[in-house]
């Protein structure tokens, strides 16, 4: 009986231990394609959740993609409730490529939009081919770098966790146990339920860290998700096998290492351990520098990675050997790399540079065509502005110590002009596939056309303007403009890269951060365009062909109803306006133009005349004309000597007649319209119909 009790104990014990903490969400992404869709979201059965970007979160050989070039965010919620003041989460993450930039890509939320714990691909490490992880509470940069480089095409399992008391979230990497090294946010956030994990994805540019996850786990505890196996110590980059440094010159020797655990290093010099002195910093580092180097530091340097747990050492690698060698031969010095030759365009920054190496102190001195450039004399020379006058010139770099010096090879500069294109040129560098974007951002391109708009229809210190050729239209913004303020019908050229916005393809010019742009005001007062009659149906039409010959284009609506909107004073934005036939179009107007601006708008007008103005979203067309001078709408009817419109009843028919065949016979159930055009009516047109009071007719001329 005793021994029964003492057993029922022992699983009484057991269940009370396993209840102490949960895991709340494990996800494996063990998902096979599904007819070939290996997106993570969009999937019966696949329990993670789209929040923001487009559904491109993919799932390949049973790890999460989470890639720079793809803008998909997704969530899961925690299978059960969080019961502790502090989450914990921990996944394997893994870095296919090297990238200096700083992105996010897992945290907790609350929902959607709230997010607490980031950890972040932090940019690189010290180590050459490094990465390195950073960690905040909630803001957008890492507030805390792990001081840990890690390497490309290695499995690492992080443990990230959040304090919902102290609003403070740590890191791990490879971790046995919560003491291991640690890094701990000190940004500032406020209080939030969590109850999702989320990964996200930086969705703006192929430079972007791409990262694949997998194995993740939350929970109540460390213990809940410390569930790697172990790693045994092991170096993945070797220092440089063989270094030779000047005397009092520096060098860096550099191991990459990983392992369970606390993770050490010691860098030792012919066997022995070092120690910091005022030769040698970090050697308790992965970096190991040596500075101001003297001859006695010469001979074999290794790394000694160890992994430790609670204090103890459970397994050590060694790297490779670097032989070092300190020299103190009186040579003068030596060009190691450049400079190259460029190929600029006009306006752009040549840049450069040389690398020497010898002993002592090293002096530069730049040289143009073989002449002393004055004042140049550093590593780098930077040459701003560049213009076609100086092409071909060749530069080159004298290094110099107190042993003597050496000249480099010249490298020529060739400067040269954006290509002059036509406007529908540029209208063709879009892709009809993704929403007629611009596909070419860096490449600059020259047009020369005629200002079309009135004033211009930006603010701040910025301009906008359209733009005419005999080929197409296009908007042509500046960033620092506003010194550029080109009146309607000045002939302009503009050197900028092509761009999409709200209101379609723009050529894009930035003088300040892009010096290779530029505009210039050639000639004043040249036609402008004749307008473009366009049909209120006219988005109907075949986009790709809308996009080459009539956006960015002067065009012109006739017959013209302002309905709800007659009498209203104009302010910024959209107005929708009618034809005779109950077709409607958009007009817009921008807040910057003073010309229109709290003037009236009319009834009806004969003709309104502007730019076509819009985006061109494949499948959902968004255009409107853009009117920037009041006087482009026209109300004046001609004056026309009146032609007699007789209309003669016979029984049921109605018989009109008018001698005048460029008049059209139109019909309207309200004197103040809308009028519509009667189809097939010509002198002498006949109806049969029974005479109504309530219908009007008119003789209208276009």
């Amino acid at each position: 009986m005793r021994k029964i009790l003492a057993l029922t104990s022992i699983a009484l014990c057991a269940l009370a231990g396993n209840s102490r903490a949960q895991v709340i969400l494990q996800d494996s992404f063990t998902y096979p394609p599904i007819l070939g869709d290996t997106t993570l979201t969009n999937v019966s059965g696949r329990l993670w959740t789209n929040y923001s970007g487009t559904i491109d979160s993919k799932v390949n050989n049973n790890r999460l993609e989470v890639f720079g070039n793809r803008a998909g965010d997704v969530y899961r919620p925690f299978t059960n409730t969080l019961s502790s003041s502090v989450a914990y989460a921990s996944f394997i993450v893994n870095s296919t490529n090297l990238v200096n930039n700083t992105n996010y890509f897992a945290h907790f939320s609350a929902n959607g939009t709230t997010f607490k714990g980031r950890v972040f691909a932090a940019g690189l490490g010290l180590a050459p081919n490094s990465w390195r992880l950073g960690v905040s509470a909630a803001a957008g940069t890492p507030s805390k770098i792990y001081p840990l480089d890690l390497a490309t095409n290695v499995d690492y399992r992080v443990t990230l966790s959040y304090d919902t008391s102290s609003f403070a979230a740590s890191i791990w990497v490879d971790s046995v146990a919560a003491t291991d090294l640690n890094l701990t946010s000190s940004d500032s956030t406020t209080a939030a339920t969590l109850g999702f994990f989320s990964f996200r994805q930086s969705g703006t540019t192929v430079s972007a860290p791409n990262l694949v996850v997998d194995d993740l786990y939350v929970g109540n505890a460390f213990a809940d998700v410390n569930v790697g196996t172990t790693k045994p110590a092991v170096v993945y980059y070797q220092p440089n096998p063989a270094v030779i440094v000047f005397s009092g010159n520096s060098t860096n020797l550099y191991c990459v290492g990983a392992g369970s655990g606390a993770l050490s290093f010691q860098w030792q010099h012919a066997g022995t351990n070092l120690v910091d002195d005022a030769n040698t910093t970090g050697s308790a580092s992965n970096v190991l520098s040596l500075v101001s180097t003297v001859v006695s530091q010469s001979g074999n340097y290794r790394c000694i990675v160890a992994s430790i747990t609670n204090g103890v050492a459970q397994n050590t690698a060694t790297s490779a050997v670097s032989v070092v060698t300190v020299s103190q031969s009186p040579i003068p010095p030596t060009i190691n790399g450049g400079p190259t030759s460029l190929t600029l365009y006009r306006g752009q920054s040549a840049v450069f540079s040389v690398t020497a190496s010898g002993p002592g102190t090293i002096t530069y001195q730049w040289k143009s065509n073989n002449v002393d450039i004055a004042g140049e004399t550093a590593p780098t020379l930077t040459i701003p502005n560049v213009q076609t006058s100086i092409s071909g010139s060749q530069y080159r770099c004298a290094a110099t110590n107190q042993y003597g010096g050496v000249v480099s090879s010249n490298a020529t500069l060739t400067v040269i002009n954006p290509p002059h294109v036509s406007v529908a040129f540029l209208r063709s560098l879009v892709d009809p596939n993704n929403n007629y974007t611009a596909t070419n951002s860096t490449q600059p391109y020259e047009v020369t056309g005629v200002i079309t708009t009135y004033t211009n229809i930006t603010t701040g210190n910025t301009s906008s303007y359209y733009l005419q050729d005999a080929t197409a239209g296009i908007n042509i913004f500046a960033t620092f403009g506003s010194t550029f303020r080109p009146a309607q019908g000045d002939v302009v050229t503009f050197v900028g890269v092509t761009s999409s916005f709200s209101s379609g393809l723009e050529l894009f010019a930035d003088t300040v951060n892009r010096t290779y742009t530029s505009y210039t005001i050639v000639s004043n007062n040249y036609p402008v365009p004749a307008p473009l009659s366009i049909p209120f149906t006219v988005t109907n039409n075949n986009f790709s062909n809308m996009n080459y010959t009539i956006a960015g284009k002067v065009v012109q609506l006739t017959n013209v109803f302002f309905g709800a909107s007659a009498g209203t004073a104009i302010a910024s934005g959209f107005v929708t306006v009618t034809n005779g036939l109950g077709q409607s179009f958009n007009l817009w107007f921008s807040a910057a133009d003073l010309d229109t601006v709290g003037q009236t708008l009319p009834d009806y007008a004969k003709t309104v005349t502007g730019v076509m103005f819009g985006s061109q979203n494949a499948g959902a067309p968004n255009f409107a004309v853009a009117v920037t001078k009041f006087s482009d709408i026209v109300t004046n009817l001609p004056v026309i000597n009146p032609i007699p419109l007789n209309i003669t009843v016979a029984g049921s028919s109605l018989t009109f007649n008018w001698t005048d065949a460029s008049f059209t016979l139109q019909s309207a159930t309200n004197l103040l319209g809308p009028w519509v055009d009667i189809v097939g009516a010509t002198s002498p047109f006949v109806t049969n119909t029974t005479a109504d009071p309530s219908v009007f007719y008119r003789l209208f001329h276009p």
